[in-house]
């Protein structure tokens, strides 16, 4: 069950990439970073609110 909960997360991230690569392949330097940082952020936080903390 907890790996369907990644969809959503694992869909915003992928969105959030594809913006990244488009403003890096357009010149906005800052902002593809930003963004690709941003998108591997939001993984990063669901999978520890998933898997790694034992509260839920």
């Amino acid at each position: 069950m907890s790996w369907l909960l990644l969809l959503v997360p694992l869909a915003v991230a992928y969105y959030t990439c594809t913006y990244g690569w488009w403003a890096l392949k357009n010149g906005y330097r800052r902002g593809g970073i930003g963004a690709i940082a941003l998108a591997a952020f939001v993984m990063a936080l669901a999978v520890y609110g998933l898997f790694l903390n034992s509260e839920f």
